[in-house]
């Protein structure tokens, strides 16, 4: 054969099939390809050759890995075994390093092996301390042969592969679509009576976690023209300002007609309007202009923006047109979320964690990270007096039902989105494992985050700026 390779992967039997198939790919991706890993299914196919081209292959590589799954050896005492014939062709290359990695259930037999091996071929198969392979979730394959690998072969590239899973888990969190785009628009319908639901809980917990940073910006303030970018069903604004001395005119903009319909029956009035408008169009500015106008509103001295800015195309741009129909001194006022400040401890199994990443890769959430980009966004765009004001909402200090009203804030959008996502693509593979693994766990986590030592921060931040 042309191709060289440096690593084998020796197994038998279909589950050792299995993990070694598992093994290939992880490693296959966290080394770049760069260890030339051969691994008999992925690497040849069966013909009259097989195993004569298995048994020169396994001669010439740096490091052959054992999958030692039950009654591994006993399997070579046929001597037409393939097994047998790699590791006799691997033991006659006199650098050839082993690697076991036991199954449960496989256990080295001496007497066995004494009748296949000289001392000195037993002594190199077992001379690396064997790891033990239960799954793949909890099987640390990167962790444990990485730093072997590295030695024995010396080709694995630590600083690519850590910049490597930085990029993959950003490219993961970087879904900057517009709202109506990725499965989005039925999911945050007002037809979607579950979704509604525990939104009502989300704002109940939010409005206590809003009220003191508005309680400040409206210190000293009056006659306030205020606009609403993404209103929704009108309800967090008209909690939060609704009723509020300082503000003179209330505009409500929302893409989705089934919420404007909804804010215009609840709360409209002379005072408070609610308009269908998608604030990423390219007619907005005109549309804004109209609604100004209508209203006798020359310009705001307040911008309300909530948990929407993770869901434009480019948020950039909305701030820029904003600013330009803002009165000088006006208040932007933006909370929104980013997971870099989700946290759990204790966090057994890494549970939480896993569930916490497992929000990305919805198609009901936006972009994750947006968070961390309201300050330099605001920059940018021309607004001065930058504050960061919250970062993260956390369960210490709550009560029962507090935390009860916090665990359905995150885990049942959570679990909505991701059976969302699931109906939306069946076929895929990753997101079929990571639903089924969340409805097995949901009531694990959920005793887990109600219990009094777990403390959860949650990614909600505030960031207020002026014109």
């Amino acid at each position: 054969m042309d191709k060289e390779y440096n690593v084998f992967i020796c197994y038998r039997g279909e589950s050792g099939g299995e993990i070694g198939s598992s093994i290939y790919s992880d490693l296959c991706t966290y080394s770049k390809n760069k260890l030339k890993l051969f691994f008999a299914p992925k690497c040849l196919k069966y013909g009259e050759n097989f195993m004569s081209d298995c048994r020169d292959i396994a001669g010439k590589v740096s490091l052959m890995i054992l999958i030692l799954t039950p009654n591994f050896f006993e399997g070579c005492t046929h001597k037409d075994d393939v097994v047998l014939q790699e590791l006799k062709s691997a033991l006659a290359n006199p650098t050839t390093a082993f690697l076991p990695i036991k199954k449960a259930g496989f256990e080295f037999n001496d007497e066995v092996l004494e009748s296949l091996f000289n001392e000195s071929e037993i002594d190199r198969i077992k001379h690396i301390s064997a790891i033990t392979y239960t799954d793949v979730y909890s099987f640390k394959s990167m962790e444990l042969l990485l730093p072997i690998l590295e030695d024995k072969v010396g080709v694995t590239d630590y600083d690519e592969i850590i910049q490597k899973d930085l990029v993959a888990k950003q490219a993961r969190t970087k879904k900057r679509v517009h709202i109506q785009s990725d499965g989005k628009t039925g999911f945050f319908s007002q037809d979607n009576k579950v979704e509604a639901k525990r939104l009502e809980t989300q704002q109940r917990m939010l409005l206590e976690y809003d009220m003191p940073v508005y309680e400040k910006y409206l210190e000293g303030k009056s006659n306030l023209n205020v606009l609403d970018i993404g209103c929704g069903n009108g309800r967090a604004l008209m909690t939060r300002l609704g009723k509020r001395e300082e503000v003179d005119k209330i505009i409500g903009v929302e893409f989705d007609e089934s919420f404007v319909n909804k804010a215009k029956a609840d709360y409209e009035s002379d005072k408070v309007k609610f308009y269908k408008a998608d604030v990423e169009s390219e007619d907005f500015d005109e549309i804004l202009e109209e609604i100004m106008e209508e209203n006798d509103i020359e310009k705001f001295d307040w911008i309300n923006i909530l948990a929407v800015m993770s869901h434009l195309k480019s948020p950039y741009q909305l701030l820029k047109t904003l600013r330009k129909f803002c009165k000088k001194g006006a208040v932007v006022f933006i909370r929104n979320i980013d997971d870099g400040l989700n946290m759990a401890h204790p966090d057994e199994n890494f549970m939480f964690e896993r569930a916490f990443n497992m929000i990305a890769k919805c198609d009901t959430t936006g972009y994750r990270h947006s968070g961390r980009e309201l300050f330099t966004l605001l920059q940018r765009s021309g607004y001065k007096n930058i504050s960061v004001e919250k970062m993260g909402l956390n369960s210490a200090g709550m009560d029962y039902d507090e935390k009860e009203a916090f665990f359905s804030t995150i885990f049942m959008f959570l679990k909505n989105g991701i059976r969302a996502t699931y109906n939306n693509n069946p076929r895929d593979k990753e997101i079929k494992t990571e639903y089924e693994w969340l409805n097995e766990h949901f009531e694990e986590l959920e005793e887990r985050f109600l219990s009094p030592e777990t403390f959860i921060n949650f990614g909600f931040l505030i960031v207020c700026a002026t014109v």
